[in-house]
């Protein structure tokens, strides 16, 4: 099992409960120790106020007791992108416009992070434990959106179709058997990610939305039916009522 160390850098959304990210139950990797809370002290250093490689490699930090580091921030980083590699096995990753994204889609703020732990696990074993840095040229990610855990994302407003139910593609499947890994961590990953959705609530918008005959059809069944078993309660509990002295 993976160990993953997680840290939030600066000011987070309201919305981000990272106890849900601590609390999350894989087979794959686990959260070592607490979430741990940094202050972004240095100022960003790029022409459109963005935080470059070279200034996140100084705000992250280096020393952390799991195999791979999470750094999660709020701010620009470079080339617009949400997450960028960095050395030593140094993730960061920023809610900088992803989070309005997921709000707007009533998608949790955990699940983008769900998404990023399944998929640099993955990354992490397909690369003899190592994470690439963004120097390097890499295949694992695909332009191509199709709600799977490697979608590049390169127009952000994507990103929602893989934060919720993602899978994994048939091509990364096949490109992860070429790359060393067993069938059973691919088994595990497709059954666990399967869990990274949206609330019950908003699933059920969503299906009201997308099947609007159906839901007018189940709403009047369900009236019906409501007001079939009412009235036969009421009519047991009278009739009871009524032979009483």
């Amino acid at each position: 099992m993976t160990k993953l160390t997680i840290a939030t850098i600066g000011h987070m959304p309201a919305e981000f409960d990272k106890q849900k990210i601590s609390n999350w139950k894989s087979g794959l990797f686990s959260v070592v120790g607490d979430i741990e809370s940094y202050s972004l002290t240095e100022d960003s250093d790029g022409t459109d106020w963005e935080y470059t490689d070279s200034k996140l490699e100084k705000v992250l930090p280096s020393n952390f007791d799991g195999e791979l580091l999470i750094a999660i921030i709020n701010v620009p980083i470079e080339q617009n992108y949400y997450s960028r590699r960095l050395s030593d096995n140094r993730i960061v990753f920023t809610f900088h416009e992803v989070g309005e994204i997921l709000n707007y889609s009533n998608i949790p703020l955990e699940n983008v992070i769900y998404r990023l732990l399944y998929a640099y696990t993955l990354v992490y074993r397909r690369n003899n434990k190592k994470i690439p840095i963004n120097d390097e040229i890499t295949n694992f990610t695909h332009d191509e959106t199709r709600g799977c855990l490697f979608d590049m994302n390169g127009i952000k407003t994507d990103i929602v179709y893989s934060c919720h139910q993602p899978i994994l593609c048939p091509d990364c499947i096949e490109r992860s058997k070429r790359e060393k890994l067993s069938n059973e961590i691919i088994s595990k990953t497709k059954t666990e990610i399967k869990r990274i959705k949206k609330p019950l609530y908003y699933r059920m918008v969503d299906f009201v939305k997308g099947h609007p005959i159906w839901s007018l059809l189940i709403s009047i069944i369900s009236a019906i039916a409501l007001g079939a078993i009412g009235s036969f309660i009421a009519t047991i509990f009278y009739e009871y009522i009524g032979v009483l002295p």
